[in-house]
């Protein structure tokens, strides 16, 4: 076989390698969706449920890689603090380990039956089967890829010139000593592949092809495997660099936990138990010792889980150390609240989407309050804040544009019909709180011309609109508190409160008139208050248009929430 032939062959069962595991991953993680949710409640818990968490994902994911970039969105997004991000990312290095354990025995008979259940899967109609077969199509290309690399490197393991490049990493011991260059030469050869491949995974399977085809033996392809487990903390670098400085620590006690782990091994290589360096040693007391294969994923697993193990007490000093590596630089930290790595996960997104939403009403409702007090020269407060609505008004603006450019992103993502269906909901209760914001401006504007014409209220019409400012301002805040705690009964005072609004600006309106024709207030007092009435009616009629969407979306974005106070209130 020509040398151009055998990089082809190799390259082709990389490819067909990665392609998999992207493809498996995809399907377990569309499968698990939703469950993904419940498994942010496990992660605000302490660091032990953290790894039991870290770990799972990561199983389902088959990528330490993704889960950890997910972790340093939750960090960035104020979800999970560093302690509790530590932990996870300890669990999400054992987890990674299961890619490496699978494909290290000798299932090669299960590559066709699996891809053709894959496909005749994928032809259902229900989206649960449909990512089976996703799964199942990935799972057999994952295996496809490995004995695609493996029967050409089987061919050149009888080529001399391949054989004694790899001589030169060869880390088998010589009188029980590890030879120290060739094992540090080999462990940077499993960083490196692994930065240009950005998977743990494939590395390790590579290893196992060049293994299968006598081209290294363990020692070295240990060696490597260690390398790929510093490799692989790449990804959650890259994923820091635009986020906070407490997801920049995050993803640095994800690189220092496995640089400490790789030296604490190459430490051991002059401790020797029967004739063999410590850490080799004991692999070889692991069941499936004597073959490559299983000595290689042995040893991945075992790294993880002893260090993981050996960390574990000590995260709060190691959060600590990172804290002091990358120290903070304002006293307050800056979260992402649409955090763009919690994009793939649609339930994490929409939750980031409403919570943002709720942040924006609260401000453009506050901003209403602030301007229809600001008709009464006693409200010093409300008077001081006058002046900064403008610039508020254009944060409201832009956070407008920040969640619908959100959502439009989230669209294109996969999703449950009823996450589909929530979008449009959002994206109106976005327009709705915009508009309130601008009601602001018009508020201020008819003030104002109020204030130039000299015009005076009487007593019953000032008291009338300061009432149904507090009826508004109850309103509001009832609206904010059902974005985060939803329950039948608030829904309900919601809609009472948005009723009593609207009889009330009928009566008073005609109560105005009234005052009008008797001489009681000025006919442009008259306009003044009239003009208020039609706005305060307004922008009660946008936050009623809030309220009567959560009954629908608050399912969907808190679907364990809403359900156990429904329980509660039932």
């Amino acid at each position: 076989m020509q040398a151009y032939e055998v990089i082809i062959k190799v390259l082709g069962g990389l490819a067909l390698f990665i392609y998999g595991m992207q493809l498996m991953s995809l399907g377990l993680r569309n499968v698990a969706g939703e469950k993904m949710r419940s498994l942010l409640y496990l992660f605000s818990s302490n660091r032990y449920v953290g790894v039991i968490s870290g770990l799972i994902v990561t199983a389902v994911l088959q990528s330490s890689s993704a889960s950890t970039v997910m972790v340093i969105g939750f960090v960035n997004a104020g979800l999970l603090n560093l302690v509790q991000s530590i932990g996870i990312i300890l669990g999400a290095n054992i987890g990674t380990t299961v890619t490496a354990q699978l494909i290290s025995f000798k299932i090669s008979w299960i590559i066709m039956p699996t891809i053709i259940l894959g496909l005749a899967l994928s032809f259902l109609k229900r989206p649960v089967l449909k990512n089976w077969g996703m799964a199942l199509i990935g799972f057999g290309f994952l295996f496809l890829g490995m004995d695609t690399m493996s029967a050409p490197l089987r061919d050149l393991s009888t080529n001399e010139a391949f054989v004694n490049a790899f001589q030169t990493f060869d880390c088998s011991p010589n009188g029980g000593l590890m030879p120290l260059k060739p094992f540090l030469g080999a462990i940077g050869i499993g960083l490196a592949v692994t930065l240009i491949l950005q998977s743990s995974a494939a590395t390790i399977g590579m290893v196992l092809a060049l293994g299968a085809g006598g081209a290294i033996n363990s020692y070295t392809g240990i060696a490597i495997t260690l390398g790929a487990n510093i490799g692989t903390t790449v990804t959650a670098q890259l994923a820091a660099l635009t986020a906070n400085r407490l997801a920049k620590q995050a993803a640095l006690a994800h690189t220092l936990f496995n640089v400490f782990g790789v030296l604490t091994v190459i430490c051991t290589i002059w401790i020797r138990i029967g004739g063999e360096p410590l850490f080799f040693a004991l692999v070889k007391y692991l069941p499936g010792a004597g073959t490559l294969a299983r000595e290689v994923a042995n040893a991945d697993t075992m790294f993880n889980v002893c260090f993981t193990i050996i960390m574990l007490p000590l995260v709060k000093p190691f959060a600590v150390l990172c804290a002091k590596i990358i120290p903070m630089k304002e006293e307050s930290v800056k979260y992402q609240r649409l955090e763009p790595h919690l994009l793939d996960t649609p339930a994490l997104a929409l939750h980031q989407s409403t919570a943002t939403i709720r942040r924006m009403l609260k401000k453009a409702c506050r901003m209403v309050d602030i301007a229809l007090r600001s008709y009464d020269p006693e409200e010093k407060d409300a008077l001081e804040k006058v002046p900064k609505l403008a610039k508020r008004e254009d944060k409201i603006d832009e956070y407008q544009r920040d969640i619908t450019h959100y959502l439009s992103e989230l669209m294109s993502r996969p999703m449950t019909a009823a996450q589909s269906n929530v979008i449009p909901k959002l994206l109106h209760c976005t327009n709705d709180a915009e508009r309130i914001g601008d009601h602001t401006a018009i508020i201020l504007n008819i003030i104002e011309r109020f204030r130039g014409s000299n015009g005076i209220l009487s007593s019953s019409a000032d008291e009338e609109v300061k009432q149904l400012t507090q009826m508004l301002r109850e309103q509001a805040e009832c609206a904010v508190d059902l974005l985060d705690k939803p329950t039948p009964e608030k829904i309900k005072h919601a809609a009472t409160i948005r009723n009593d609004i609207r009889t009330k600006t009928e009566d008073f309106e005609m109560n105005h008139i009234n005052r009008v024709a008797e001489g009681i207030c000025q006919p442009l007092s008259g306009l003044f208050f009239i003009e208020i009435m039609s706005e305060i009616r307004k922008v009660s009629r946008h936050v009623a248009n809030v309220t009567e969407r959560v009954d629908q979306i608050m399912p969907v974005v808190f679907p364990k929430k809403t359900a156990k106070e429904n329980k509660d209130n039932s």
